[in-house]
């Protein structure tokens, strides 16, 4: 039981991503947090295929795939204004079969990987996000675990 909180960091004024990443970690450390692995989520976005929509001005739906490290086993969708499912591993072997229903949106995979940290009864994650090649930004995620 605990309560999260996921954030974006701004890039320090003048510094790249991974300075900005390298400066909040050399402050966690100082601090006295413990490093405990690393950590990465993916995100792959799919969107309806053309054959299945009825109407031509029809706007397609989106559904986002997403793989936690810290959940290796599983696999979790979400549909755009719908449920979340949360699969197996193998989902994304049953996403390839269902390509005449479900495309994979090409170049839009995201990902945030980095170190965890723990400091008192904090869990803290700093991880660069990048889509493709590029790095995009800074993710932190703050988890406190409540007795």
């Amino acid at each position: 039981m605990g309560v999260t909180c996921v954030s974006q960091m701004p890039v320090a004024e003048g510094k790249s991503v991974q300075q900005t990443v390298e400066i909040l970690t050399r402050k966690l450390e100082l601090l006295g947090a413990e490093k405990q692995g690393t950590f990465c989520v993916d995100c792959e976005t799919y969107h309806t295929a053309a054959s299945t929509m009825g109407n031509q001005g029809q706007a397609g739906k989106l559904m986002y795939v997403m793989h936690n490290s810290e959940y290796p086993l599983s696999c979790f969708a979400l549909f755009e204004n719908g449920p979340c499912l949360i699969a197996d591993a193998n989902f994304d072997v049953l996403m390839v079969k269902l390509k005449g229903f479900f495309q994979n949106a090409k170049a839009n995979k995201i990902e945030s990987r980095g170190t965890r940290y723990q400091y008192c009864d904090f869990l803290v994650k700093v991880g660069t996000v990048t889509m493709g090649p590029s790095a995009r930004g800074i993710s932190v995620e703050v988890r406190l675990f409540v007795p």
